[in-house]
């Protein structure tokens, strides 16, 4: 009967140890979840300090892109084989030709005009002195004598 007392009590013992190494468990898987919430912690900083220098790289990469294109815009417009440019010098062009037509027919048309008004400027005048030869005439004959 003895060993049965004993044997709730040697449980009981053997209980607190068994305690004793659960408590040891928890605290080593606690300070485990610690340590791996801390590289968890610390890997997403991690990750986000590569996603700014990935950032950082990308807009680095992408103002070099468009500085390069700029560059070599500026070189195509020197050297005239810009496409942009060379549609805007055709188009300034077409525009030069039509205001040089434009301004050849206005010459055109004040020419003519002005010969127009030359040549009935000249009939007046032969008129005017035709008409004032003739008068001079009458005048003329008017003012000399009779002869009966």
């Amino acid at each position: 009967m003895a060993s049965t007392l004993l044997s709730p009590m040697v449980d009981y013992y053997n209980d607190e140890e068994d305690l004793d190494s659960v408590d040891e468990d928890e605290d080593r898987s606690f300070r485990g979840r610690d340590s791996e919430e801390d590289t968890e912690d610390a890997s997403e900083t991690d990750l986000a300090k590569h996603d700014e220098n990935d950032c950082v790289e990308i807009k680095e990469q992408m103002y070099q892109d468009k500085l390069a294109s700029l560059k070599r815009q500026l070189q195509q417009l020197q050297e005239g084989t810009l496409q942009e440019y060379q549609k805007r010098m055709k188009k300034l062009d077409q525009q030069y030709k039509e205001r040089l037509r434009s301004a050849d027919l206005f010459l055109q048309l004040e020419t003519e005009q002005v010969e127009r008004n030359y040549i009935k400027e000249k009939k007046a005048a032969v008129k005017e002195f035709d008409d004032k030869k003739f008068t001079q005439k009458t005048y003329n004959f008017s003012l000399m004598p009779f002869h009966t």
